[in-house]
């Protein structure tokens, strides 16, 4: 029998209401409980208290009693809504304005503050809403508090006249009411998920005494081998500062390594050890240390860091120990949609479970290690969506490594500055810059407005930095076509080349990667009977010597190239590599010689690391430098004039004229580059400040894209796999879950692209689309989108794709 005032209809199989007044108290007291973590524990009681605080609209009951009934006979649902977030808001704004816009975009998103007021105003206008509104008052007082005589102004005391802090307190609280609310619905309406979200994980001290047992036995095992490198000297000096600056106060914390000093492992080693040194020393009223959060730019090293993540941890904590949330992950269809029978029956129900722990966890990040990407990360702390912004409140008391720092937009850096700083001072987070090249991110002058100085620590003094990138000189640089201005011809690129039996070409964009395949006559074998491609691709890397990887191959193609590469150069087996950038910085490849073509200081210096990267050529005994050469093209593709990319080439071109090799080497290079930079490219290009300030939400979601250019997903018919997940589609319709299942088998084309090529691509499901042409997908080169005057230059983070 349904209540006299309820929150959800009866969930499948049942007749039992959600009652209201239950739903709100424990909407209240699970706010609360997130908030309190920051002190704002009462004002996340009345968000939760109030939030469905327009359900008590008679209306409102009607439309939920037609609901049911619909669902009943299995018509349609009725098709005018009545809204309810209102009601609750225009109560907040009365008496604690601060959570009104929480309340009212509990399920449209976070609004414009400057728009609220005329929305709540515009309502209460017409007579009949006002009338609704104080008979919902009256009916919802006699089941909650709605007249707190409390003054709420004190809980944001503390903020000050600071707008960037109160913006940030509002994103945390509305976080902690968006995971409220669908915690409660789900464990109602979905008992059995709500159970599988409810998982044992190991806490942060148990993670550090695995972590660091682990890396005792590894130290151990060298010494008895008697290994001496520079390069095991250099990881151990490097694990060692970490340690040591792991005990110093939360702050922000600079990470410099050369390439192959081992900064994945040291960086994890320096948060879990800073989490749990805090964590043992700190007093009653201080905030825990609970989660690790690491933020990688690329797909194309995402799964390589969970990998060695889950080295150190599986075997004792099993594959939860690591939260992937990421496009890239394989583990749906593998697992799910395993075209070999007997490999499907291998997966038992355990399996399943851990899996589905897993995807409801990235919905608000409710563990203690997660990979995740950095436009997961800085796309949720800027968006005004409750998707997004759901997690938010989980970040609090986290350690966050940002890999590879340097590829953050030059555009964007103030507001990210912003952002990172504020829960640096407020919410007990330690921030983690790593990255062989560091850019600059502190100071307050008039073109950067950055980290306080007094917050930022270098984990390694800047002396034994400048030393390890000595010790671990591995290349040599020639910058003799550069300094000459010799440009290259196709045919000059592709007679160097061939002189090698291993090594690898990076280019700026992937028109130019074809071309070169071109003037190396990289041909598909004929012979290629099978269907699939996957099939295809496998036979290919039998038979052709020269490889190719740009984004015109689907993730899973990517990696099982990575993977033939590795094999390759392991074999000392020719091997060479035509790319874009989605190899630089993290891509664990070693070549003995590395050509780059002329762009970005920080993107020639992430090239060379993919050089004689283990520090192993040598003659006789004798050890000697991989060569890494910068040339620049007389046909290249030519970055858009203003661009970013184009700046920073314009940057390095001037600054190799002057540079010797021997400059490459020195970190404090990127010092002055950085610098540089923010004089020709405004550190906050699209005023988001400015809207921040305001706390305009959705204006600062719209304007805040670490990908600018928005990207059309088109799915490959990779395998069989693929094609079953596909034929279940168009049967049963499209799920939110087979979006993540299908991201390594997808190629994301620019609108132009996408509408160029139209006519070969299927809308399998509305906005939904899957590549028709199979056949005319390369095995090496993948999608068939050249032929255009121009190809847009890539920028790292590009290098992410995403539903």
């Amino acid at each position: 029998m349904k209540p006299p005032f309820a929150a959800h209809t009866p969930s499948k199989d049942s007749d039992t209401w959600h009652e209201l007044k239950f739903h709100l108290n424990k909407v209240a007291a699970l706010t609360k409980r997130f908030a309190e973590k920051f002190g704002a524990g009462e004002l996340g009681h009345y968000a939760g208290l109030w939030h469905d605080l327009g359900k008590y609209n008679p209306a409102f009951q009607r439309y939920l009693e037609q609901c049911n009934a619909a669902s009943q006979t299995g018509d349609a649902e009725p098709r005018d809504r009545v809204p309810h977030a209102i009601y609750g808001a225009i109560l907040a704004d009365e008496i604690c304005p601060t959570v009104a816009p929480l309340i009212y975009g509990h399920h449209a998103g976070l609004p414009n503050y400057s728009d609220l007021d005329s929305i709540l105003g515009n309502f209460l206008e017409e007579s009949r809403n006002e009338a609704n509104y104080q008979r919902v008052l009256n009916l919802a007082s006699h089941e909650i508090e709605t007249d707190p005589k409390q003054n709420f102004e004190t809980h944001l005391e503390s903020l000050g006249d600071d707008s960037f802090a109160r913006e940030v307190f509002d994103r945390l609280l509305f976080s902690c009411l968006i995971d409220a609310d669908r915690l409660d619905t789900e464990a109602f309406d979905n008992p059995e998920q709500a159970d599988i979200r409810k998982i044992e994980r190991p806490q942060l001290q148990q993670l550090w005494q695995t972590f660091d047992r682990k890396q005792q036995e590894f130290i151990k095992e060298k010494e008895t081998q008697n290994i001496n490198s520079s390069v095991f000297q250099v990881r151990q000096e490097v694990y060692t500062h970490c340690l040591r600056s792991a005990l110093q106060e939360p702050g922000i914390f600079r990470l410099t390594v050369p390439t192959g000093g081992g900064k994945t492992l040291s960086g994890l080693g320096f948060a879990l050890k800073h989490a749990t040194h805090h964590n043992e020393t700190k007093s009653e009223l201080e905030i825990n240390f609970e989660r690790i959060i690491v933020a990688v730019p690329y797909t194309s090293i995402i799964e390589q860091t969970i990998k060695v993540y889950r080295s150190v941890f599986k075997e004792q904590f099993g594959e939860n120990s690591v939260l992937e949330h990421h496009s890239a992950v394989r583990s749906d269809l593998q697992a799910e949609q395993q075209p070999n029978e007997e490999k499907q029956e291998e997966l038992d129900e355990s399996a399943k479970r851990a899996q589905r722990q897993a995807r409801l966890a990235t919905q608000n990040w409710d563990a203690p290690l997660i990979v995740t990407t950095t436009v997961q990360l800085f796309e949720s702390l800027f968006s005004h969506r409750t998707s997004k912004c759901r997690k938010l409140h989980n970040i609090v008391g986290s350690v966050i490594i940002l890999d590879e720092v340097q590829t953050l937009p030059i555009a964007l850096r103030i507001p990210i500055c912003s952002m990172l700083q504020e829960l640096v001072k407020r919410y007990h987070v330690s921030v983690v810059l790593c990255t062989a090249t560091q850019p600059v991110l502190e100071g307050n002058n008039g073109y950067f407005q950055g980290f306080d100085s007094s917050l930022i620590y270098d984990v390694i003094p800047r002396e034994d930095v400048t030393e390890h990138f000595k010790q671990l000189r591995r290349v040599t640089y020639n910058l003799s076509s550069i300094q000459t201005k010799t440009r290259w011809s196709w045919t000059d690129l592709a007679s160097k080349l061939s002189t090698h039996e291993q090594a690898l070409v990076v280019l700026n964009t992937r028109k130019d990667a074809l071309r070169v395949l071109d003037a190396l006559h990289v041909q598909t074998p004929d012979t290629l009977d099978s269907s699939w491609i996957e099939d295809k691709v496998n036979l290919t890397l039998q038979h052709c010597p020269i490889l190719h990887l740009s984004t015109l191959l689907c993730g899973a193609h990517r990696q099982t190239v990575l993977d033939e590469i590795r094999d390759r150069l392991r074999q000392n087996k020719h091997c060479l590599l035509v790319s874009t950038q989605v190899v630089e910085a993290g891509v664990d490849l070693d070549f003995p010689a590395v050509y780059r073509a002329l762009g970005p200081l920080d993107r020639i210096v992430q090239a060379a690391g993919r050089c004689n990267r283990e520090g192993r050529l040598e003659v006789d005994g004798v050890k000697f430098a991989g060569q890494v050469t910068v040339f620049e093209l007389e046909e290249g593709s030519i970055p858009k004039k203003g661009s970013e990319y184009a700046k920073a080439t314009e940057i390095t071109n001037s600054l190799l004229q002057q540079a010797t090799a021997e400059d490459l080497h020195d970190p404090t290079i990127f010092q002055a580059y950085g610098r540089s930079l923010y004089q020709i490219e405004h550190p906050d290009k699209h005023k988001i400040q400015d809207d921040r300030a305001e706390q305009n939400y959705r204006k600062v979601s719209e304007k805040f894209k670490l990908i600018e250019d928005e990207t059309i997903p088109v799915v490959i018919r990779y395998n069989q796999a693929v094609q079953e997940l596909l034929d279940e589609i168009r049967d049963r319709g499209l799920l939110s879950s087979d979006h993540r299942a299908l991201q390594p088998y997808v190629v994301s084309l620019r609108q132009w692209e996408f509408q160029k090529h139209r006519n070969s691509i299927l809308e399998w499901q509305p906005n939904f689309y899957v590549w028709d042409h199979d056949k005319s997908y390369d095995p090496i080169r993948g999608l068939p989108l050249m032929g255009d005057p121009s190809d847009a230059i890539l920028l790292p983070v590009e290098l992410l794709t995403s539903f």
